[in-house]
């Protein structure tokens, strides 16, 4: 399979990678952690080498065991580390209303970045993402936490998930960023005026959802009956 470079990072991945979401949250009951490592690890096996988890991405199985997403990929990806890209983020937790709260303050960081690293059982995650931007903290004061980690050895590179211009400007000035991670599908386009500012400032895209949450893959209808726990995105 061809690669691609994820911006100023000099990282290659697959042109295609897999979000493993889906296999612990927001779509239903959770899988357990050694099946939901079989299909990353198939993934895997059939050439895709950019895989995509997060620190949040947690869920129950039909036997109520929460489920933790970073510990089926690090299962599966562990015994081919030098031969992936993992991605992970921080930033985001779900309250038991199932709204969300932002927090990317440095001391929060700090102790998610270790966190996640003990769930996926390897030393340094190759590119680290503000899942959600945090209107109480600067864009400055979270890139200069993303160079210190990037100093330790924790982290190759960072990017941000749904971020505008202003902020990744202030962001990528303090830190350069590697990516960009935004909602983008043939329904959902709205980003589009980003994309001159990334090829400006050599950010890569990392569109996730491309087929719209899988409206876009003719599976559904009106007749769709789903099974399974209600879910967050």
């Amino acid at each position: 399979m061809k690669k691609r470079v994820l911006g100023k990072s000099g990282i290659e991945v697959s042109p295609l990678g897999l979000g493993c979401m889906g296999l612990t949250h927001a779509s239903g009951d959770a899988m357990d952690t050694p099946a939901a490592a079989r299909v990353i690890r198939e993934a895997f096996e059939i050439g895709y080498t950019f895989f995509d988890t997060a620190e949040c991405y947690v869920g129950e199985n039909a036997a109520g065991e929460t489920l933790y997403n970073e510990d089926a990929a690090g299962e599966a990806l562990r015994p081919v580390r030098d031969q992936v890209v993992i991605a992970t983020k921080f930033g985001v937790h779900h309250n038991p209303d199932k709204t969300l709260s932002v927090d990317s303050r440095p001391e929060t960081i700090r102790r998610a970045i270790d966190g996640s690293l003990s769930r996926l059982g390897i030393d340094c995650i190759d590119l680290y993402y503000q899942h959600r931007i945090d209107p109480n903290v600067e864009p400055e004061e979270v890139a200069g936490v993303m160079a210190e980690l990037m100093q330790a050895g924790k982290i190759r590179a960072w990017g941000i998930s749904e971020v505008d211009e202003d902020y990744l400007r202030r962001a990528d000035a303090v830190c350069p960023v590697a990516a960009v991670q935004n909602r983008y599908s043939m329904l959902e386009r709205w980003h589009e005026p980003l994309f001159p500012v990334l090829e400006e400032l050599n950010v890569a895209l990392v569109a996730f959802s491309p087929m719209a949450n899988g409206f876009l893959t003719g599976a559904y209808s009106p007749k769709t009956k789903f099974e399974g726990r209600a879910g967050l995105s």
